[in-house]
């Protein structure tokens, strides 16, 4: 029963990718990538509601496996086909670091701002990706 009560838990606080946020805004792609020890490479798409005015920045935050890890500011948005996308380097020095492909828990969460005073719209999405070599967070030190 246990089991059940924290998988029911778990899965109540997880988005699904593709379901939009309360807001409206739908992260409909994301990409994570650690290619070196120091370097990781992210991109991610969002969809704004329909009828929404054009964005003018985008402020995100990543976790991996329940930590923060990098966030960022975007102002010189790509828009194609009505997605905004954001394609970002990640810096991750002084980690430890796996190499080779496996599981990271990631969260992205963030803000839409509409310039000129008007209205943020906040995005999250969390989902279980796949990507070759991962950063070790919350490593002891001796």
């Amino acid at each position: 029963m246990r089991w059940f009560l924290l998988a029911l838990l778990f899965l109540g606080c997880a988005s699904r990718p593709g379901v939009p946020h309360p807001s409206g805004v739908v992260v409909t792609g994301l990409e994570l990538d650690f290619p070196e020890r120091d370097r990781g490479e992210l991109a991610f798409s969002l969809r704004l509601p329909e009828g929404t005015p054009p964005a003018t920045e985008i402020a995100w935050e990543l976790f991996l496996n329940g930590s923060r890890f990098a966030a960022g500011i975007e102002g010189a948005l790509e828009v194609r086909d009505g997605l905004f996308t954001v394609k970002s380097e990640l810096a991750s020095r002084h980690l430890a670091w796996r190499e080779g492909e496996g599981w990271l828990d990631v969260v992205l969460q963030g803000e839409v701002d509409l310039g000129e005073g008007r209205e943020r719209l906040a995005f999250r999405d969390r989902r279980e990706l796949m990507v070759h070599g991962r950063p070790q967070l919350n490593v002891p030190r001796d």
